[in-house]
């Protein structure tokens, strides 16, 4: 640091907050002489006086100033750099965590985890970035990405996980369909026009419904593409078309909407949301606190 050490930082720091020499040699276990020794090499160093007297007792300057919430941070991360592994204090970390979530998990999980998050520890960051299903393993052995949300079909051995929540896959319809009434046929449901959100890559969703419809030997033509979920239950409002989504989600917009919510007539796999996490991250103990945090989340969403 320029010929600045750690415990000069440290003392310039104890200096301005106790704005006299006598108590801060105390709290920092050194005599007075050699304080005011130090505090001459930080006047020196600064080019500053840092405290000055006056008829109240000595003041920090308004450079000293600055450098207390300079020296505050910069001794906090190396503090945090310096400590034991095993310690990670969540009340007071600064600790940034990057996880990727598809968005109707997103819109489900992260007000519930975001809520606990800045009562508890209000100086964590999460970044939720979009899904990269193509490069999620690397990433997360990179250490670029700390978590990932996903409802994947296949296993992934190279990967830890940990179930968070379950869902059902719906179908909303409006109230008015020229067609469509409280129970819902393969006919009906194959021969009226889908909306989908278009999502990151191709929905899980999207894929098991496909799939349930290929094995009826059938497919579903040419289905309307948005860009996210949010629309969709205003176009079903005022179409013809029909939409495929987890009951969780459909159940609140069918509220909001008046929409049908029908029973998807086709044998579709449950939901299942995991978080996936690498093995080098396992033992780190932000990050079992971070898979705590979402495992939290998906069990009070599972208690609604």
């Amino acid at each position: 640091m320029d010929n600045m050490d750690f415990r000069l930082l440290r003392a310039l720091l104890v200096l301005v907050t106790e704005r006299n020499v006598t108590r801060a040699a105390n709290l920092l276990g050194v005599g007075q002489p050699a304080l005011s020794q130090t505090l001459g090499k930080l006047r020196e160093h600064f080019n500053d006086p840092l405290l000055v007297r006056t008829r109240g007792g000595m003041v920090p300057t308004e450079r000293a100033r600055e450098l207390e919430q300079s020296a505050r941070q910069i001794l906090a991360e190396y503090d945090r750099m310096v400590s034991p592994a095993d310690r990670f204090d969540p009340a007071t970390s600064r600790r940034r965590f990057v996880v990727t979530i598809p968005e109707y998990a997103e819109h489900m999980l992260m007000p519930l985890l975001l809520e606990r998050l800045r009562r508890e520890s209000p100086d964590i960051r999460i970044e939720v970035r979009p899904p990269q299903p193509a490069r999620a393993i690397e990433q997360l052995e990179a250490g670029d990405l700390d978590l990932r949300i996903a409802w994947l079909l296949a296993p992934t051995p190279t990967l830890r996980s940990m179930p968070l929540f379950q869902d059902q896959v719906v179908c909303l319809a409006s109230r008015s369909h020229p067609t469509i009434r409280d129970r819902l046929t393969v006919e009906d449901f194959l021969g009226c026009p889908h909306v989908r959100p278009l999502g990151t890559g191709r929905p899980t969703t999207a894929v098991v419904l496909d799939e349930a419809v290929a094995r009826e030997g059938r497919k579903i033509e040419r289905p309307f593409l948005v860009q996210n979920f949010l629309t969709i239950p205003a176009i079903v409002s005022r179409t013809d078309m029909l939409a495929t989504l987890p009951r969780m989600l459909a159940r609140p917009f069918a509220d909001q909407y008046a929409l049908r919510l029908l029973e998807v007539p086709l044998r579709l796999p449950r939901i299942r949301y995991a978080a996936y996490w690498h093995e080098r991250s396992h033992k780190d103990p932000g990050h079992r606190w971070l898979r705590g945090m979402f495992q939290h989340a998906g069990r009070e969403l599972a208690g609604k």
